[in-house]
């Protein structure tokens, strides 16, 4: 995680993001004490779930039993990852993001992921494919495509599980914007490309270029490449 930086920053002279960044909501887990108690039911590891440290009794497992737990979580969003625990990946700020002269930056909409891009003194490369969506489809999906409905359902199901509020305000301007209106009617391959798009953009590409302009303000050296993929027969070919 980027944060880290602040604690070893000694350590690291430049840092490289490939296709993903602690502002994807799958690199966040937003509900640890569900995770918790789901890995004390399994090990017997039982006590209380706010105050109790469970890492002793974890450490007198097998690594079977550790790797057998099995945490059921949201589509889109982990199971074990890194959460904001207040020492190590902190709260987000408030604050106005700044530019390297100063100023407060007139372009930046919220301060959100201001501090994971705070690391001017370092070089920034960031790195995207293309489509960064291509797990979140079935071989069939890919293959064939789908309608607008089965589109409708996933993503509902994304904006349901990535934001909190105003959610039907983003699903529609999701479809809004990602339909191509020009197309008299849409075939099933232009409906899943499109979905493919909304999630790509949407899980990884959008909070990772958010992190490099962020960097960038703070006067960071930043870089960014992308690998261009094709789909053919339901396989991407680089």
């Amino acid at each position: 995680m980027i944060s880290i930086l602040i604690l070893i920053s000694e350590l690291l002279h430049r840092v490289l993001l490939l296709s993903g960044s602690g502002l994807s909501p799958w690199a966040i887990q937003r509900d640890p004490l569900a995770v918790k108690r789901a890995v004390a039911e399994h090990t017997g590891c039982h006590g209380d779930l706010l105050e109790d440290d469970l890492a002793p009794c974890l450490r007198l497992k097998s690594l079977d039993q550790l790797l057998s737990v099995k945490v059921e979580s949201p589509r889109f969003l982990p199971g074990f990852a890194p959460f904001v625990d207040g020492t190590i990946l902190l709260n987000p700020s408030t604050n106005v993001p700044v530019t390297s002269d100063g100023s407060a930056s007139s372009t930046v909409a919220t301060s959100a992921g201001f501090e994971l891009a705070d690391f001017p003194e370092r070089d920034l490369m960031f790195s995207l494919t293309s489509t960064e969506s291509y797990l979140d489809l079935s071989a069939q999906d890919l293959e064939f495509g789908f309608n607008e409905s089965r589109r409708d359902r996933i993503l509902r199901t994304y904006v349901r599980n990535s934001y909190y509020y105003h959610l039907n305000e983003i699903f529609s301007t999701l479809k809004n914007e990602y339909t191509d209106w020009e197309r008299p009617t849409q075939n099933p391959l232009s409906v899943r490309d499109a979905a493919l798009d909304v999630l790509s953009d949407g899980h990884t590409a959008a909070p990772l270029i958010r992190i490099g302009y962020l960097h960038s303000l703070r006067g960071g050296k930043t870089f960014f490449s992308i690998f261009i993929t094709k789909l053919e027969n339901g396989i991407f070919q680089w």
